[in-house]
């Protein structure tokens, strides 16, 4: 060996033995770190479970009782982690100790030295992973123990009740509003009035000839008096009037925002949203007519519902006196109950919403819920409720008219087959036939998330601030018996095979469509390779979605032979038919586009799909063939190795014609026919057969092939309306058939006569 390889092979020596050195001195510092960690953890969970007792008589605030969950969870997840480590060790040692045997006494002494130290480790594995799972036990019952608590927390502060709005008010006549507010209203005059002084002799004058350009560029069209009005009339109708409004609004809001008066200012903002949608509200309301019942109270609903929600962005508590401020809400309050049941009493009118009146009276019950909770004094109570109901009805209706907007842009968007193609196709410049990619898989998906985003909408309504828990069961999942459900890994796994299968669809249309039809392959393996990458892609995405799913691959190999056991008493057809299927498009006897025989059925293969296969007869009749009959039974395919096929014209000539004149008729019939084949080596050249002297004619018979067995009857009669027309010309008799029919001597007829009677019968 050489100086340089020597050093080499030494430097790669010592630097191995100094890495599994380091190694091994750095696992029982790692072991000591966590045992110093599971004494503290133990200690510190212990502490938290004395500070929750104590909690029952004195309440903590939120953000204490957010941090002790926080460390729990963090806990938590560390005991999972070191069991998850150790039970990894324990197992390795335990497959080491099994290797070495049962002990023996009499066995080596470093088999025994070996035995000694992996039992020494198995021990302090064992020692350590009991520590980790009784921390892991601790923290499951410490939660507990935090949730009951703020169960608790939250029923107590629900159920106290305070003053209610009763006693409010005569304290408020009687010594006034009491308290300081906690801030104050600001108006700083000088700079606020002029800029909206400006604003408002500005955008006055744009408003006004906004409203006129809008009504003499959407004119409103002559109608009958039954004829419902357009729905751009009433939008130009409600917004012409609005604008001045709006911009007079405007205005003040900048003058209340630049004078310091937020508050003041965000109702003003509030009303001027409300103007902006109030016209829609109307129409969703009215179903587009100029008025209803029903437009003036959902218009208050909706403002009412956006003064509230504006007071809450801008804190408007802190700018008013406590009682002041509960008799307001109060107020508010009831206000908001009269309204919903005003409109509730006006929707139930109607003849199209005989469900929500067969609901009238939990549906009012629950609509003043809120607002007498709050009367009677229990404040917290009745702004739960308050805030739940109004904010659940909101986010229903929200998700009604979301989802009905999807349905309808999919209707337009799928409706490919209309002689009209609506406006939406013709804007986005699709053709008639053409297809949307992927438009049902975004639909879904935007059904999806309107479905979770209304679900995160109720957890604000019901202000439940804590979603802890929505999370760990969407990662952590629960149990359905032995079986563990994680939803986060259904969605991704769902969202994964719906985007496989989209792609499948996508590729296969393109396969079909475009890429194939450039190639030199015929329709029937075209359809093949298209279905047969179909399957691939669509059982790969079923694997895919199962493992992603958390899916054992090997419990499925359990259930699948189980399964066998019932595919094999009661689904042998389908497995049959499945296999089959398989066979036909590797194999491929039988292709899209062939004209076979199956038994009693004749036509045209126009689909092998996995459990049948579709022929469409000549009567245009469809039938579906089990797979497993093409393949166990005699088919006939007329059109397997090439589309070559024979065409047999029998004919019969009078007695006493000339043959050879016959021959040659029917020989210039096949030349002069431009679809037979002449000339070919695959198959044999026309011929005239002279088959036999029959009783009424001497029959010929006439075989020719022709290229496209397809147009077989096609050819067929063309030939026999030429050899019609040629025998007429040439004076050749084609008979028919005649049978002599004796009558018997005393046989009478109707005229009295006895006679030879020749009867001429055909087929």
């Amino acid at each position: 060996m050489t100086a340089w390889p020597r050093t080499v092979f030494f430097a790669l020596l010592c630097w191995l033995l100094g890495s599994a050195l380091g190694f091994a001195q750095t696992v029982p510092t790692d072991d000591r770190e966590i045992a110093v960690w599971s004494a503290t953890a133990e200690a510190r969970l212990k502490q938290i479970g004395s500070a929750l007792e104590s909690w029952a008589h004195m309440p903590p605030d939120a953000k204490s009782l957010a941090e002790v969950r926080q460390e729990v969870q963090e806990t938590g997840q560390r005991a999972e982690k070191c069991i998850s480590d150790f039970g990894a060790r324990l197992s390795s040692v335990q497959e080491k100790l099994a290797a070495l045997g049962e002990p023996d006494t009499g066995a080596a002494a470093d088999i025994r030295a070996a035995r000694m130290e992996f039992e020494n480790d198995q021990q302090g594995i064992e020692r350590q992973l009991a520590l980790c799972r009784l921390i892991a036990i601790g923290v499951r019952d410490l939660a507990d123990a935090e949730a009951q608590q703020r169960r608790k927390m939250t029923s107590r502060q629900l159920l106290h009740r305070e003053r209610n709005i009763w006693q409010i008010f005569r304290n408020l006549l009687a010594n006034g509003p009491g308290t300081e507010p906690a801030a104050q209203l600001s108006f700083d005059a000088w700079p606020s009035l002029g800029a909206g002084a400006f604003l408002l002799a500005i955008l006055v004058p744009i408003s006004l000839m906004l409203g006129r350009l809008l009504q003499r560029h959407f004119p409103i069209p002559e109608r009958g008096p039954d004829a419902p009005p357009l729905r751009r009339t009433v939008l130009v109708s409600m917004y012409s009037r609005r604008a001045p409004w709006m911009a007079t609004l405007l205005a003040v809001i900048s003058t209340l925002h630049i004078s310091g008066a937020a508050p003041v200012a965000a109702i003003g903002a509030a009303l001027l949203i409300s103007m902006a949608l109030a016209p829609l509200i109307h129409l969703l309301a009215c179903k587009g007519q100029l008025r209803c019942p029903a437009g003036l109270p959902a218009r208050l609903l909706m403002d009412l519902f956006l003064v509230a929600g504006a007071l809450m962005l801008v804190d408007a508590e802190r700018f008013v006196p406590e009682h002041a401020y509960l008799l307001a809400r109060g107020l508010f309050f009831f206000a908001l109950a009269l309204v919903a049941l005003w409109l509730l009493r006006k929707l139930t009118l109607r003849e199209d919403l005989q469900t929500l009146r067969s609901l009238r009276l939990p549906v009012a019950i629950a609509l003043l819920a809120g607002p007498c909770a709050d009367w009677l004094g229990y404040h917290n109570l009745g702004l739960l409720l308050t805030l739940g109901v109004y904010g659940t009805a909101a986010g229903v209706r929200l998700l009604w008219l979301l989802l009905s907007l999807v349905s309808r842009v999919y209707q337009a968007l799928d409706d490919r087959d209309n002689e009209t193609q609506p406006r939406l196709r013709q804007w986005l410049r699709y053709e008639k036939g053409e297809q949307v990619p992927g438009i049902g898989a975004i639909a879904w998906l935007i059904r999806i998330g309107a479905l979770v985003a209304l679900g995160y909408w109720l957890l604000f309504t019901w202000q439940v601030s804590d979603t802890s828990f929505v999370t760990d069961i969407l990662h952590d999942g629960f149990n359905i018996g032995a079986i563990r459900i994680v939803p986060i890994k259904l969605i991704v796994a769902l969202l994964a095979f719906s985007i496989l299968l989209t792609l499948s669809r996508w590729l296969s249309r393109q396969l079909s469509e475009r890429w194939l039809t450039k190639t030199k392959l015929d329709s029937g393996a075209r359809q093949s390779v298209v279905s047969l990458t179909s399957y691939t892609i669509i059982g790969a995405a079923i694997l895919l979605a199962l493992s992603m799913a958390g899916l054992d691959f090997q419990n499925l190999a359990i259930v699948a032979g189980a399964l066998s056991v019932g595919i094999g008493f009661g689904l042998q057809n389908i497995v049959n038919n499945f296999v089959s299927g398989l066979i036909l498009l590797f194999e491929r006897p039988v292709r899209p586009g062939d004209w076979v025989v199956v038994g009693a059925t004749e036509g045209y293969v126009r689909k092998i799909s996995i459990r049948y296969t579709l022929i469409q007869t000549f009567d245009r009749a469809e039938v579906l063939v089990p797979n497993s009959e093409l393949i166990s039974n005699q088919v006939t395919n007329l059109m397997l190795s090439d589309s070559y096929g024979r065409v047999t014209v029998p004919v019969g000539v009078a007695y006493g014609s000339d043959t050879q004149k016959v021959r040659e008729i029917l020989q210039k019939a096949v030349r002069e026919h431009p679809m037979a084949v002449l000339y070919d080596p695959q198959v044999s050249a026309p011929r005239v057969y002279f088959m036999a002297f029959g009783d009424n004619s001497i029959n010929f018979e006439l075989r020719f092939f022709i290229q496209n067995i397809d147009y077989k009857l096609s050819v067929r009669s063309d030939i026999l309306f030429t050899l019609d027309q040629a025998f007429r010309e040439a004076g050749i008799e084609i008979p028919f058939p005649q049978r002599v029919v004796h009558m018997s001597p005393g046989t009478e007829r109707s005229d009295g006569a006895d006679k030879k009677m020749e009867k001429p019968t055909g087929d």
